[in-house]
């Protein structure tokens, strides 16, 4: 995304439907992506994309610092995936079936799970997966998971280096190594 820098700050200095339209095109694959990796069916990912585009275009506004354009946009898929996710939950629980959780997941089998990545994140929470993909395939920062967490940098980092001690010891890896 060499030239997202320069198309989000036309956009967050204009606040048009032009430079919006510019910035969608560059950045919704890249949401997409994120939905696709989680699971989602292509069709829920392109809704779930258009609502985070929305928020984006809607809010704009309120962001105090360009530089954390990013880690800020993927605050906002992380939401708007927790919500459908709650969402989610709550029909199951009201249609009280046993095995509608085993039913959903076999529809919608997590794209990462199926990886060589996942594989050895196996034993890794949910949390600690997102983590994971966070950091080493999406390539956030430090303080930027921290703002798209909304946890402590301090804490941000301890959950990195536990992940890492996870990843060493399954690995059959002494050390761990800094990053």
């Amino acid at each position: 995304m060499g030239e997202s820098p320069d198309i989000v700050h036309v956009f967050l200095d204009r606040r048009d439907e032009e430079s919006f339209s510019a910035m969608f095109r560059l950045l919704s694959p890249t949401i997409l992506r994120y939905f696709r990796l989680r699971g989602c069916p292509l069709e829920l990912a392109e809704d779930l994309t258009q609502e985070v585009m929305f928020i984006v275009y809607t809010h704009s506004a309120r962001l105090r610092d360009r530089n954390l354009f990013q880690p800020w946009l993927f605050q906002i898929a992380r939401n708007a995936w927790l919500q459908h996710r709650r969402q989610q939950q709550r029909r199951v629980q009201s249609a009280a079936l046993d095995n509608l959780d085993e039913t959903f997941c076999a529809a919608n089998p997590d794209l990462v799970e199926a990886s060589s990545f996942a594989e050895w994140l196996g034993d890794l929470n949910p949390g600690q997966r997102e983590l994971a993909h966070l950091r080493y395939v999406e390539g956030f920062e430090y303080h930027e998971l921290a703002t798209m967490l909304n946890l402590p940098i301090g804490t941000v980092q301890w959950k990195v280096f536990q992940l890492k001690r996870i990843l060493a010891s399954r690995l059959g890896v002494s050390s761990v190594a800094s990053g």
